[in-house]
């Protein structure tokens, strides 16, 4: 009898798969599968050297046509090799440039210069080795030198050319590859090309491309063909003759509504495998992409599809009409859009705003950044956060983390339309918050033009870094001749003298902030700095060299002294964190293993022996903390998957020793260190702070404070309905979850990497929520099913 049952629902799948197989929209949809796979198939790609500039390489528009313009009018102002490039330009451009030098207005779209820089690179006159001999050149560029010019494809001269071309003119350019892909089809290149290695175009691929392919054949189209399809089976095993038929045979009712569904799914079943192998054969076969990853999108896609068709399903039982079940699931589908359209709203608008991703401690004042580029205080007595700068979900500014200058007084900036543009609009004026003035803004000294992050030591120095250079102030003297400064600065916005304004557009220093950087270092983005805590020592990298600074023994304001350099192993271009620990450098690069060197003379130290250790961890935060009495060496992170930990280093003869210990809190955002020994506070969960104590890695004090009404809605309406209703939406980052073969991504925030935003897919809560509630439909199906009289 088991056989027989067993046989019966076996018969009853096939005759599913015969009916799908009979519907003409299948084969329309295999046969738009087909020639789908037929286009992508000649997609193929070649490596190439990074040569032409585009607009998008330009780092800072402003300070090339200040430099190129005082090149022009002012030679002797920024060397001869500035000088001999402005003088190769075509003429309209120099005609302009030098309008520019005179002190006018004239805007110049930097595809004029990436032109004018494009052509250059094929007829190199204009390069003079006098004029470049003292200049800091990349190690690419030194190596190429070496060899034979004779020797050189066309393709390496225009490399070469390039690089004499960001040697002359640091700061200007963003960090880009040095290997370039180029797409091909059928042979033939696309007219563009991406300036990123072969490395960085599979993780391309793998995150963002296929995961978004996946989505709209999957996500969209083949789920609602299927339902089309689909709809009718239901309805068709009603009618009398047909239900009757099987209903005659000893056979469960349950049984026979779960087998036409799971036979209903067919449809999708055969349109996923062919189109999922078809581009799993393409991604390896053209683009040498063998991820066995991308076979998993064919059970998420049936998976997917099942929850929609548990609905069709249901509706097909209560009314019997393929019409109304085809309806019913659209109806589904738009409120499911809606709650997910909604749900997304609230993060953008209501909960990313408020996270805190910086702290200052000022004695029991705690003044923070959040993500929506304000600065709040934290108000015990009503325990809420209180707005200094207000914060702008959608707004254009941009706010410098607050630092610490002096008891009871708070450093930042706020750069006017600045978010996304390193030089905004306007002057930059440093703003100073005193709890005597209850925290109210001062502006006081002029910042350098496009001044990206703001430090501080414990000897009374402030730094400031912008796209092209590193500066330092004294806090006393801005502090203590604040009158006279705040006078300086509105005289300042007013000067009229052309050469001042061509330096300030550069990003030259101010009265205050006083260029440190020596003639053999230079910062080019990425960039990022470490200080030691006593204002002697400081530690930069730069597009991928290192470079060690020692403060000037003799009482000067010039540059630093360079102690030492070395380059860090991978891709130049990839974002950079750096922290200082005793005599140890961390340095964190996006998409590359961790690296530590001495700190003394930079030489590099081996994790041979890593106790939980990642080396590819992708630190979103990482700080030094100061050596423990036993001398061990501990660095502070916040990684991409929203864990805080420690790095302990312990060095003992020529082999130290890696030790990772986590922190015991999830959701974190960031982590900042603090005057108090052995502690330092966690923000997560948005906008709680923790303070953590290093020796027992507990909390020893937290900020809860109470949430705004909008956060209230977000958590106890929008957040149950997304719980409650099946976010299929979300599904997608499942998907890119899996073939990316990580589950965040990261977004960039603007020139400072602290901005970015690490977005976090959501693996368990949709499957769940999804598989819920398939199995309540189902269920209510089953039950309805066996009871009703058809």
């Amino acid at each position: 009898m088991r056989s027989f049952r067993f046989s019966a629902y076996t018969a009853i799948l096939i005759d599913s798969f015969h009916a799908a197989l009979a519907s003409r929209v299948l084969w329309c949809a295999f046969v738009a599968i087909w020639l789908l796979l037929l286009a992508l198939a000649p997609i193929g790609y070649r490596e190439d050297l990074t040569t032409d500039f585009r607009w998008q390489h330009f780092a800072a528009g402003t300070k090339l046509k200040a430099m190129l313009a005082t090149g022009l009018v002012q030679p002797e102002q920024t060397g001869p090799a500035v000088a001999k490039i402005a003088n190769a330009l075509p003429d309209d451009l120099k005609d302009q440039l030098r309008q520019v030098g005179e002190g006018s207005e004239v805007r110049i779209p930097l595809s004029d210069f990436a032109d004018a820089f494009n052509d250059l690179l094929d007829d190199p006159s204009w390069y003079d080795p006098v004029a470049w001999q003292d200049l800091l050149a990349p190690f690419e560029l030194i190596k190429r030198q070496q060899s034979n010019p004779d020797d050189w494809t066309k393709s390496e001269r225009r490399r070469v050319a390039r690089l004499r071309l960001e040697t002359a003119l640091p700061g200007v350019f963003e960090a880009r590859s040095a290997q370039s892909i180029l797409m091909t089809y059928a042979g033939f290149d696309f007219p563009a090309s991406f300036t990123i290695d072969q490395r960085q175009f599979k993780a391309l691929i793998n995150q963002f491309v296929l995961p978004q392919l996946i989505n709209l054949l999957l996500g969209f189209v083949l789920v609602f063909l299927g339902i089309l399809v689909t709809a009718s089976l239901i309805p068709d095993l009603l009618q009398p003759g047909s239900l009757h038929l099987l209903l005659s045979k000893p056979i469960s009712r349950p049984m026979l509504f779960l087998t036409k569904f799971l036979g209903g799914c067919a449809f999708v079943f055969l349109c996923v495998v062919q189109l999922v192998i078809g581009l799993w054969l393409i991604a390896g076969l053209r683009l040498d992409i063998w991820n066995a990853r991308l076979l998993w999108c064919i059970p998420v896609s049936v998976f997917l599809f099942s929850v929609f068709y548990s609905v069709s399903v249901l509706a097909g039982l209560r009314w019997r009409s393929p019409i109304l079940s085809i309806g019913v699931t659209c109806m589904f589908g738009a409120i499911v859009f809606v709650v997910g359209f909604v749900g997304g709203l609230f993060d953008g608008l209501v909960r990313r705003p408020d996270e805190v991703i910086a702290v200052t401690v000022d004695q029991d004042d705690i003044i923070v950044k959040t993500r929506g580029q304000g600065l709040q205080r934290y108000d015990g007595d009503s325990n809420q956060w209180v707005d200094i700068v207000e914060s702008q979900a959608m707004g254009s500014d941009r706010v410098l983390s607050p630092v610490s200058m002096d008891e009871g007084t708070i450093a930042s900036a706020r750069i006017s339309g600045g978010r996304f543009n390193a030089f905004g609009a306007g002057t930059l004026d440093l703003l100073v918050f005193r709890r005597r003035n209850d925290w109210e803004p001062e502006r006081l000294a002029r910042l350098p033009v496009s001044t990206v992050d703001l430090r501080s030591d414990r000897a009374g120095h402030l730094y400031a870094k912008n796209m092209g250079d590193l500066f330092v102030a004294d806090i006393d003297a801005i502090v203590d001749d604040e009158a006279q400064t705040a006078d300086d600065a509105e005289a300042e916005s007013s000067m009229t003298n052309w050469l001042s304004k061509l330096l300030s557009m550069q990003g030259a220093g101010t009265e205050r902030f006083r260029s440190i950087i020596p003639a053999k270092a230079s910062v080019a983005s990425p960039s990022e700095f470490a200080v030691a805590d006593d204002g002697r020592s400081l530690w930069l990298i730069s597009a991928g060299r290192i470079f060690k600074l020692e403060k000037p023994s003799a009482s000067t304001n010039g540059p630093w002294d360079l102690d030492a350099s070395t380059e860090a192993e991978g891709e130049a271009s990839a974002d950079a964190r750096i922290a200082i620990s005793g005599n140890v450098l961390l340095v964190s690069r996006l998409n590359e293993p961790l690296q530590f060197f001495d700190a003394r003379d930079l030489t590099p130290i081996k994790a041979q022996h890593a106790q939980g250790l990642q080396p590819e961890w992708d630190l979103v935060k990482v700080i030094g903390l100061e050596t423990q009495n036993d001398g061990r060496i501990q660095f502070a992170f916040v990684n991409a998957d929203a864990q805080a930990g420690l790095i302990e280093v312990d060095i003992v003869g020529d082999e130290p020793t890696f030790k990772t210990q986590t922190f015991p809190f999830r959701e974190v955002v960031s982590i900042s260190r603090i005057d108090q020994p052995n502690q330092v506070i966690l923000s997560h969960h948005i906008d709680q702070l923790e303070w953590i104590d290093l020796r027992t890695m507990q909390s020893t004090k937290a900020v809860r404070p109470n949430m705004s009404t909008w956060r209230l809605v977000d958590r106890y309406v929008i957040t149950p309905l997304r719980t409650i209703i099946p976010q299929t939406g979300e599904l997608g980052g499942t998907v890119a979850a899996i073939i990316g073969g990580s589950d965040t991504a990261e977004i960039p925030g603007g020139p400072n990497r602290d901005d970015e935003q690490v977005v976090r897919y959501p693996i368990v809560r949709p499957v769940v929520s999804c598989a819920a509630f398939t199995l309540v439909m189902l269920t209510i199906g089953c039950v309805y099913f066996s009871r009703s009289d058809y």
